[in-house]
């Protein structure tokens, strides 16, 4: 009995032991999962991302490349009109000679008004590459904007592809993780399983020695009443047997005892007599000395 209990004690202890390295490992099963949860939504989540600063890259390059060309077409023109104004201003200097060695006032006025024409052709060229350079200012700084945005979506692209793999081997830890720990669980709820069915088992056994031992002890209370009430059956039986017995024995003794107490009577009364006796004789001897006594003082 006292080994079943210890042992029982002993499997509760391990039952419990169990279950709490069942729990602990339930828990760490959950935040695996977890942490898998948010790392596969963080990679899905990253790899939309990418897409999108790809997506923006290309409109960058394309952009960028848009305005390299209107770059590269503005120089073109404004080399050409400097060109243009290098000829204009031959021309100029050319139709200034001719004013100068102009023989008639025909071809002065001539050369006067192609001179005119020249300036005002070489104002126009002027303007045109002033509005050319101010275009190609702001194609400039727009470009530097294009080509700093496309540094930061190229270098951002890079930073996500690079936490790309150490999100993908957390993926794979946490699998392996969870995989090796709901192994784990139910290697320990089977063992807590065995050790609460031994429990279930030693606790049937102590249940049926605890009955086994009422019955005895109600058996052992059954002799003992019957033991008693035979013991008392007998005792009354005795008991009857000397009431019976002390009546006629009273009834001799008070027989006995009337007939002492006659014969005491008769004895107490003789006692008195010679008591009396003796108290007269001793009065009359008194009385005699007394007389003899006064008869001698004479």
């Amino acid at each position: 009995m006292a080994s079943l209990t210890g042992q029982a004690s002993r499997l509760q202890k391990q039952k419990l032991e169990a279950s709490k390295l069942r729990r602990r490992s339930e828990m760490e099963l959950k935040k695996t999962q977890s942490l898998a949860k948010r790392s596969t939504s963080g990679l899905v989540s990253l790899q939309r991302r990418i897409e999108t600063s790809k997506e923006k890259l290309d409109d960058v390059s394309t952009v960028l490349t848009q305005r390299l060309a209107q770059q590269e077409s503005i120089q073109r023109l404004i080399a050409a009109a400097e060109e243009r104004i290098k000829r204009e201003k031959d021309a100029k200097e050319q139709t200034e000679q001719e004013i100068e060695f102009a023989q008639s006032k025909e071809e002065k006025q001539q050369a006067l008004s192609r001179l005119h024409a020249i300036s005002e052709r070489i104002d126009e060229i002027v303007a045109e590459i002033k509005q050319r350079n101010k275009m190609a200012k702001k194609i400039t700084l727009t470009l530097e904007d294009f080509k700093k945005s496309k540094s930061r979506i190229s270098t951002k692209i890079h930073n996500q592809t690079q936490t790309k793999p150490t999100l993908q081997k957390l993926i794979t830890k946490s699998k392996k993780t969870s995989e090796r720990l709901a192994k784990q669980i139910t290697s320990k709820t089977r063992k807590e399983e065995s050790v609460r069915k031994n429990i279930v088992q030693i606790r049937k056994k102590l249940s049926e020695m605890a009955a086994k031992r009422k019955k005895l002890a109600a058996a052992r209370l059954a002799r003992k009443r019957k033991t008693a009430s035979r013991f008392i059956k007998k005792k009354k039986s005795r008991l009857k047997t000397k009431s019976k017995k002390k009546k006629i024995k009273f009834k001799k003794k008070t027989k006995t005892k009337k007939k002492k107490s006659k014969i005491k009577k008769k004895t107490k009364t003789k006692r008195k007599s010679r008591k009396k006796t003796k108290q007269l004789r001793k009065k009359k001897n008194r009385a005699s000395k007394k007389k003899l006594k006064k008869k001698s003082a004479i």
